[in-house]
């Protein structure tokens, strides 16, 4: 194979497209962004010249022209996440239509590792931030919004010329957690185990609390505890949590619960099929329930809390939006929490 050096080619400007098109150079400008003030047969001519010339306009020369980058930074914890990326698809989907160009930031570290209210993460938020309109963190962190303890989750949002602040997007963990609680309550089991998708690194970590919490606060309504040694860390909210979870059990030498509560759909994807190897069935020797409402979890049948993921992403973006329009709008016109669902399917059933 022999290298050649490749033919160099004069790169079209505006000015180039405007002599082609027999206009000036602004409403060149106008017609590419798609403003008003240009008729439709002269857009069209400009139109059909930019392609002629194969011209692209600089996106970096806007930006220095203009101020803004008309670009959003969606910064999410890792791309192995599901929520995370139909949170993402959620908000992109606002953030196109509003005429931004959406860039996806993966930081590939697990988001229980993030202290969103640290200085390293405001700094780390400033530095993605650079030459970016905004940013949006695709991670719910919980936060205190005037009651006793914080119960839901909001999204982290920057944009230029504002400080780090939060943005709708919530869902209440804790009420999701008391949903599964009453629905198997409601069943008639009382010993249950809970598999929690917190480190045991960082007992106190957000989410998870929350949807331990709920669960507690339903069970408490009936008159009955969780013990402590029945609520597991197993150090994974993914597959390999609920498989380790469920071996835990298995191993410990106490007769099995009757159901289990875990807290994401992926765990209890992990439990089943562990118990399902043990020769152990679901439902009929133990029930599962988990909680996201996983796009998988129709097909497993699986009893689950429905969080919303995609229309997370959709009040986040909108509420972003309103920040740097300087408008009221914090999602969509709602300022309450997402309503979340149980959704009872066939992994739980009567004790």
């Amino acid at each position: 194979m022999v290298a050649t050096r490749p033919q160099q080619y004069e790169r079209a400007t505006i000015a180039h497209v405007a002599r082609e098109a027999g206009v000036n150079k602004g409403t060149v400008s106008r017609a590419l962004r798609g403003m008003g003030g240009v008729g439709p047969d002269t857009r069209e001519r400009i139109l059909a010249a930019a392609a002629r010339l194969n011209f692209s306009a600089s996106h970096l020369a806007t930006a220095l022209a203009t101020g803004h980058s008309r670009t959003i930074g969606i910064v999410i914890p890792t791309l192995r996440s599901w929520y995370f990326s139909e949170v993402a698809l959620g908000a992109s989907e606002v953030l196109v239509l509003a005429g931004f160009r959406v860039e996806l930031i993966n930081l590939e570290v697990d988001s229980d590792y993030l202290e969103v209210d640290s200085k390293q993460f405001r700094q780390l938020f400033r530095e993605l931030g650079a030459g970016r309109d905004a940013l949006l963190f695709a991670g719910s962190i919980s936060t205190d919004r005037g009651t006793d303890e914080a119960r839901s989750g909001r999204f982290q949002a920057a944009a230029a010329g504002m400080p780090l602040t939060s943005v709708l997007g919530v869902v209440d963990h804790r009420a999701g957690g008391r949903l599964v609680g009453e629905h198997l309550v409601n069943l008639g089991h009382r010993n249950i185990a809970i598999l929690e998708g917190r480190m045991p690194t960082k007992p106190q970590n957000g989410i998870w609390q929350l949807r331990t919490d709920g669960f507690r606060d339903a069970v408490r309504s009936a008159g009955f505890e969780i013990h402590d040694d029945m609520v597991l860390s197993p150090g994974d909210c993914h597959p390999a949590g609920g498989e380790q979870g469920a071996s835990m059990l298995l191993e410990s030498g106490r007769p099995l619960p009757t159901a289990i509560f875990c807290h994401t759909d992926e765990m209890a994807y992990g439990a089943i099929a562990t118990f399902r190897h043990a020769g152990i069935r679901c439902p009929d020797d133990i029930s599962v329930a988990g909680f996201d409402d996983h796009p998988m979890s129709y097909l497993w049948g699986l009893t689950t809390v429905t969080q919303h993921a995609h229309r997370q992403g959709v009040r986040a973006a909108t509420a972003l939006l309103g920040a740097l329009n300087d408008t009221e709008d914090t999602g969509n016109g709602e300022t309450s929490d997402l309503t979340v669902e149980l959704i009872s399917r066939e992994t739980t059933r009567e004790a």
